[in-house]
Parts: C-alpha cells; sequence; structure tokens
C-alpha cells in the first residue's frame, strides 16, 4: 500500500532537549515527502544529536551509494549526512559546533522503511583547551564551556603588551560563539630596550633584546678596563631590565689603566736635570705653560699638581702627549681646558711665592673640561692607598720628569727624566744656602725628601710633577704618584715632595663631590 506524501516542513524546536522521529514513526514513512526541522537554541549551547543504530532505518542506497530517500544535517556551515540504510551508519554522537541545527529528510516514490528516532540536547559551546602560548591558566579543567571563565598568567619573562600598559596576566571567558574574550591578546617575551651606554665603553651591538638575551659590555682596551666587580655579561631578566649576577641592575665601571707607561724610562744616571725622556715614558706628565710647571694626569678627568702652581690661577693653560714643548710641538699635542681648581682647604695663600716659607699641604686637583683622550703616550698614573704598603722606606727609588731648570739654570724644552731616593728628612733640613736659613721653612710629615748628593734633584720648572714610584707587590712595571714636587732649598740638592698618601680621602671625595657626569 502506497503512503502518499506529506507537508512535514516547519518544524521549529527549541526547547534545551527534545526527540524529533520521522513521519508515522515506527509506521512506514510517506513517499514523495521533504521534511524540514531545525533546533534553535539559544546562544552559548551547541545542539548535540543522538541517534540510536536500531532507531534508523530508510530505505538503502544503491550500487553507486546514492541515496534515494535520506537524512541530512547541517550547522554553521557543516554538513553530516546524507545518511541512508538499515541502522544508522554515522557518528551516534553529532556535535553540531552551534546553536541552530538544520534536518532534511526526503524521500522518493518507492521502498518505504520505518523511518528515524533522535534524541538533541543543548551542551554549553565548548572553547579550546590552547590558550595563549608562553602561559598557564587558572582553573585547570579538561574541557571548557560557555561562560568559563579563567586567569591567564604568562610564564616569567613574558608579558602582555596592550598599547603602552604591559601586564603579567588577564582574565578570559568563554563566549556564546565557542572562543576565548581576549583572544587577541598574547604572552610576548620582555622586551629590555636597548642596552645602557656605559663611559669608556660599550656593550655589545644586538638587534635581539628580548627575555633570555646575553650581552658582554667591555672596556675599551688596553687603554681601560672593568673596575667593577663581575665579567660584563648582562642577561635580559623578567622584569625588563639588564641584570649582571654579581652587580644587578648597576652598569660596570670602565676606569683608566694607570701607571703603565709603554716606554719605560731607562734613565739610570742620577744627574742634575736628569736625561732626556722618550715619549710614553712619562705618559702622565702634564705641562703647565703658565706658570711653567708639572702636573700629573690621575684620571681622565683630572690632573694633581702642587697648590702653588694654581694659585690665583683658575684657567691654568695646559699639554699633554709630547716631549717637547716649543710652540710648534704644542700645536700637535693634546690641550687641556680646566673646568675648576681645587686647592687644599688648609693650603695657606700668601701671594709672593718666594717669600714663602711654609709649603704644607702643597697639593691641588683641576677638573678637566672634557675628558683626556687616552693612548699610548697619555695616561694616567696611579693613586697610592692607605695601607702601609705605600709608606715609603728610606732608599726607594722614584722617578720625577719636567720641563725644569738644568745646569747654569737653563730652561728646556724637551722632558727630561731621573731616579731620586728617598732619603731622611735631616737630608732636606741641613742643606746650606747662602742668604737662607732652611730653619726657617716647615718640615712636615706631609712632606718627603728624595735627591742625591750627587747632583739629581728637581728644580724650577719641575713644580707640580709626579715624584713616582713602583707599585708594591706588583710584578709588572705600574707606578703610583707618591709624590708631588713641592720646593727646595736649592736646585742639585735635595727637594721636598707633598707625600700624596696623606691626602688620598681629600683627593677622593673632591673628585666625588665634583665630578663631571653624562660624559661619553
Amino acid at each position: 500500500m502506497k503512503n502518499c506524501g506529506v507537508n512535514c516542513s516547519g518544524n521549529m524546536f527549541t526547547d534545551l532537549a527534545g526527540e524529533i522521529t520521522s513521519p508515522n514513526y515506527p509506521s512506514l514513512y510517506p513517499e514523495n515527502s521533504r521534511c524540514d526541522y531545525r533546533v534553535f537554541l539559544e546562544k552559548g549551547f551547541q545542539v548535540v544529536v543522538t541517534i540510536k543504530r536500531e532507531d534508523f532505518d530508510v530505505e538503502a542506497g544503491d550500487s553507486e551509494g546514492d541515496c534515494p530517500d535520506s537524512l541530512l544535517f547541517t550547522a554553521g556551515g557543516q554538513q553530516f549526512g546524507p545518511y541512508c540504510g538499515n541502522g544508522f551508519p554515522g557518528q551516534q554522537i553529532i556535535e553540531a559546533k552551534d546553536n541552530v541545527l538544520d534536518i532534511v529528510f526526503q524521500t522518493d516514490e518507492t521502498g518505504q522503511k520505518k523511518g528515524w528516532k533522535l534524541r538533541y540536547y543543548g551542551d554549553p559551546m565548548p572553547c579550546p583547551k590552547e590558550f595563549t602560548a608562553n602561559s598557564v591558566q587558572d582553573p585547570v579543567k579538561a574541557k571548557y564551556v560557555y561562560k568559563d571563565t579563567v586567569k591567564i598568567t604568562c610564564l616569567e619573562g613574558f608579558e602582555v603588551v596592550e598599547g603602552r600598559v604591559s601586564s603579567t596576566f588577564f582574565y578570559s571567558t568563554c563566549q556564546s560563539n565557542g572562543q576565548w574574550s581576549n583572544s587577541n591578546l598574547k604572552c610576548k617575551p620582555v622586551d629590555c630596550g636597548s642596552p645602557e651606554p656605559i663611559k669608556n665603553g660599550k656593550a655589545d651591538d644586538t638587534e635581539n633584546t628580548l627575555f633570555g638575551t646575553v650581552i658582554q659590555y667591555t672596556c675599551n682596551e688596553p687603554y681601560y678596563y672593568m673596575k667593577t666587580e663581575g665579567t660584563g655579561e648582562y642577561r635580559c631578566a623578567a622584569n625588563g631590565t639588564w641584570m649582571n649576577k654579581v652587580l644587578g641592575m648597576e652598569l660596570p665601571q670602565c676606569v683608566a689603566v694607570c701607571g703603565v707607561p709603554s716606554q719605560p724610562f731607562a734613565g739610570t744616571q742620577r744627574i742634575f736635570g736628569g736625561i732626556k725622556a722618550n715619549i710614553g715614558s712619562f705618559p702622565w706628565q702634564v705641562f703647565f705653560q703658565t706658570p711653567r710647571a708639572g702636573g700629573a694626569l690621575i684620571d681622565d678627568h683630572w690632573v694633581l699638581t702642587a697648590a702653588h702652581v694654581v694659585e690665583g690661577n683658575s684657567n691654568p693653560i695646559m699639554y699633554m702627549g709630547t716631549t717637547r714643548v716649543h710652540n710648534a710641538d704644542l700645536e700637535k699635542a693634546q690641550m687641556l681646558i680646566a673646568d675648576g681648581v681645587f686647592l687644599h682647604p688648609d693650603w695657606k695663600p700668601v701671594g709672593d711665592l718666594e717669600t714663602r716659607k711654609n709649603f704644607d699641604n702643597d697639593i691641588a686637583l683641576v677638573r678637566l673640561k672634557d675628558p683626556v683622550k687616552l693612548g699610548p703616550n697619555v695616561s694616567p698614573i696611579c693613586l697610592p692607598d692607605s695601607s702601609s704598603d705605600y709608606d715609603l722606606e728610606f732608599g726607594t727609588l722614584g722617578l720625577i720628569s719636567g720641563w725644569g731648570r738644568i745646569e747654569r739654570r737653563r730652561i728646556v724644552v724637551e722632558l727630561r727624566g731621573t731616579k731620586l731616593p728617598v732619603v731622611p728628612m735631616k737630608k732636606c733640613e741641613s742643606v746650606k744656602v747662602s742668604r737662607i736659613d732652611t730653619r726657617t721653612f716647615s718640615f712636615t710629615d706631609n712632606m718627603i725628601c728624595a735627591g742625591g748628593e750627587k747632583g739629581s734633584d728637581s728644580c724650577e720648572g719641575d713644580s707640580g710633577g709626579a715624584f713616582a714610584v713602583q707599585v708594591p707587590n706588583e710584578k709588572k712595571t705600574k707606578f703610583y704618584v707618591a709624590g708631588l714636587v713641592s720646593w727646595g732649598p736649592k736646585c742639585g740638592t735635595y727637594g721636598i715632595y707633598t707625600k700624596v698618601k696623606n691626602y688620598i680621602s681629600w683627593i677622593e671625595k673632591t673628585m666625588q663631590e665634583h665630578r663631571i657626569s653624562d660624559q661619553d
């Protein structure tokens, strides 16, 4: 008996769960029919269909697999089916991934069967278990569904950047479309930015400044070395700063190599006026043009000299890097521009140098406007420290250099140097000079007496220059400024030198309080 076609379209199901069957189920379904059904659930729920195998009996397909009668599901651009045959051939559970499911059942004019029965229900829309890379979520669940909210925390060294604001976490909610809110937010590596520049050194050139990157600071060798502890290796840390294992965020300090002449002085003769010095033998030597005197470079921004050299002269003219002081030679030398003169506070100005008898505290610092360009012929001399290693014993040899007067009080234009021993102060006190009573002069513990009975001595024009002594416990040739040429009762005998060790605290304090910052 034929079962005529029926109109079975327009069926809408909105309940969160229900049952749908073919017409007349479990009796024979009608021929030449098209039945349309729609399951329409609220947003945030997907339609899930379950069909038991025994609840499905639809005319089987032909030899080519075409179904004369068929059941078809479509949802969100997906298609499930068409299905036909005795027993449901598809998966018994179909997840639509959408809140709307369309069902179409079509039959031809032959071969009626009992049809089908299915159940459906609304399942909260699932969201992917995967979140942004380099993150962890809380809570951790086997499945996340509509309205679930999680906290996404970036792993160490990663951050979320939104405009100019950065954070290490954000919240995300599973939405009705099965997508997470804030899905545009990503945990990206922290960027430490370009490493800060350092004076007299540099950092590696690198385009990668992200978390975990390692860069190396180096000093401008061979004239600067790294004073601070640590290797100069810095790593981009999770907090967005370059960090060193020892120094933390503190940048390394490159300081000038001191006391190392490129051409060690070879003079052994102890003669008045010394011998000519090679370029590089006294790289710390500073030439003061007016008044004619000397000084010692102790830092690329500071010159140490005698107070009487710069008393009343706030803008001394100075040169370095030459052994000859003809005008033509000075034009090729490195000119130093003073930016401040600091006399020791206990130096007592008297005005007339010729009548001065008290040279106690004869020491001063000159701050330079620009850093000295160091090289093989220009470098500083070391300072002593306050330890007993720097106490001078009688007989200790020191080097002096300068452009002072020599025999017959001739002024020289070529740098000369000599070696002098430290001697007891009574040697200086006992020098006999016509028309001068040396007993009226001040001799203090702030002074060193050095010289020789055979004519070795500093003289007028050498004032302020360094009395350089080998650094104690140092195997290599390396000098420190033990004294400064101060005064003497008579050239060619013994001379008085300011004992620099007694003024280390004042030197360091003055340089710290009056340092020039932000210099490259």
